[in-house]
C-alpha cells in the first residue's frame, strides 16, 4: 500500500500553530464581519472583473465630487475599497492554507481508513478461522463499522 502521508506532526507544532491562529483571529477581529448563510446569499459579490470597476469608480468619486450622489459617502467607498485591497491577499493565503490542510487531512484519513479496512478484513477472516481473541475484536469493530449494519445490529435496531 502506498502511504503519501508519513509524518507525525508534533503536538508542540500543532499547539504553536493554534496559538498563531488565535493571535491572527484576535488581531483581525475588530476588522472582520460575520454573516449568516442567508446574508451571504443576498449580497452582491465583488469578483476579479469588478475589482477594477469598483476601484476606478472610487477614484472618480474621490477626484470629481460632482459625480457622487448626495447620499453616497465617497470616503466610505474609499475605505471599503482599501479594506478589500488589504484583506484579499490574506484571504488568498488563508484559502490556500485551508485547502492544503483539507487535502492533507483527506490523504491521511483515506490512508487510515483504507488500512483500517484491511486490518478489519483480516480480523474478520481470523474470527472465521477461530483465532483466539479475533471474534471479540470483530464483534467490537463490527458495531462501529460504517458500512452496512450486521445482522445482530439490525435485529437490535428493529427491537429498539
Amino acid at each position: 500500500m502506498a502511504n503519501d502521508f508519513n509524518l507525525s506532526i508534533p503536538a508542540a507544532t500543532v499547539q504553536q500553530v493554534q496559538q498563531h491562529l488565535d493571535a491572527i483571529k484576535t488581531i483581525l477581529a475588530p476588522y472582520l464581519t460575520s454573516l449568516t448563510p442567508e446574508e451571504r446569499k443576498t449580497l452582491p459579490r465583488m469578483a476579479d472583473k469588478t475589482v477594477a470597476f469598483v476601484t476606478k469608480t472610487a477614484d472618480y468619486a474621490a477626484t470629481t465630487p460632482a459625480f457622487v450622489p448626495p447620499f453616497v459617502d465617497p470616503v466610505q467607498l474609499t475605505q471599503d475599497v482599501a479594506g478589500v485591497a488589504a484583506l484579499t491577499p490574506l484571504r488568498q493565503q488563508f484559502e490556500q492554507l485551508a485547502l492544503d490542510t483539507d487535502s492533507t487531512v483527506m490523504v491521511a484519513g483515506s490512508e487510515a481508513y483504507t488500512t483500517a479496512l484491511t486490518v478489519y478484513a483480516n480480523i474478520k477472516f481470523l474470527a472465521k478461522n477461530k483465532q483466539p481473541g479475533a471474534q471479540a475484536a470483530y464483534d467490537d469493530l463490527s458495531v462501529r463499522f460504517p458500512g452496512r449494519p450486521t445482522k445482530a445490529a439490525a435485529a437490535a435496531k428493529a427491537k429498539g
